[in-house]
């Protein structure tokens, strides 16, 4: 095929429902890319006012390690939190609703002699990774009157549902505020808590944004596969010469110009033989 064809190929415009399908791919990975870049700064922000945890608009996945909510949460399946209000807790406390809350156990990790203990006084300072976090079902809470919320006015006495458990003996209680909550138990799910922690990730995040460009490389593949598998199309100017076969001749300058001279001429003997 000649340069002059190639250029002068007709291109093949996508389908109405590829064009829809491309738009609807493309708003739905803008608004998930959208969204996990809001959460992902949001974390950022305000990972210190939470231990070093990433708290994503309110909501965050954790990894169950100890056997004390067992049955309900397994060990290593994946909890899904939301940072919800200590009043909406409270209310939710005295409608006798099963709330299972996640603190950040600052009064089990270790401590320095000169730390108080008491969980009203004040924070224990330790490293994020020194301290443990615990998922454990709210017993009884109490009201500090007088105590800005924020600051321990809320007493959470909380403690886990398996009696056998190590953690979670008869009579084992732990007491938190509000300033160690990281979140009330939403969900509980190995593949949800799969996906959020993958998504959460820098690798997951890589792995979206190179999904649109792995998109278009492919769709691209695929035009430039049809375009050599499309029969040639007509070109202006008319037809390229061909064989008996169908196949395009190469003719050289020369043949091409012998051929017009030799059209020329019958065209010149049958006008005579016409006028004859």
């Amino acid at each position: 095929m000649s340069e002059e064809a190639k250029k002068k190929r007709v291109k093949k415009p996508k389908s109405k429902a590829r064009k829809i399908i491309e738009w609807v791919f493309t708003g739905i990975f803008l608004a998930l890319f959208a969204f996990l870049m809001v959460g992902q700064i949001d974390g950022m922000v305000h990972k210190k006012d939470h231990y070093g945890q990433q708290i994503r608009l309110g909501y965050a996945t954790f990894v169950v390690q100890t056997d004390s909510m067992e049955p309900d949460y397994k060990v290593k399946s994946a909890i899904i939190t939301f940072l919800d209000d200590a009043d909406k807790i409270y209310e939710r406390y005295q409608n006798k609703e099963k709330v299972d809350l996640t603190f950040m156990d600052v009064y089990q990790a270790p401590l320095n002699d000169n730390i108080p203990s008491d969980p009203t006084l004040t924070d224990r300072v330790h490293a994020p990774s020194e301290l443990p976090i615990v998922t454990h079902r709210l017993r009884e809470m109490h009201v500090n009157p007088g105590v800005e919320k924020g600051k321990g006015k809320y007493i959470f006495i909380v403690a886990g549902i398996n009696t056998d458990g190590n953690l979670s003996k008869e009579g084992q209680y732990q007491a938190f505020t509000e300033k160690e909550l990281l979140g009330r138990v939403i969900a509980n799910s190995d593949f949800l808590g799969g996906v959020f922690g993958f998504v959460g990730s820098p690798f997951g995040l890589l792995v979206l944004l190179l999904i649109p460009a792995f998109y278009l490389i492919i769709t691209s593949v695929i035009d430039i596969f049809k375009a050599y598998k499309e029969p040639e199309e007509a070109t202006e100017g008319g037809a390229s010469p061909s064989n008996n076969n169908g196949k395009e001749l190469n003719l050289s300058e020369e043949d091409k110009k012998r051929l017009k001279e030799q059209l020329l001429e019958e065209m010149l003997n049958k006008k005579k033989g016409g006028e004859q």
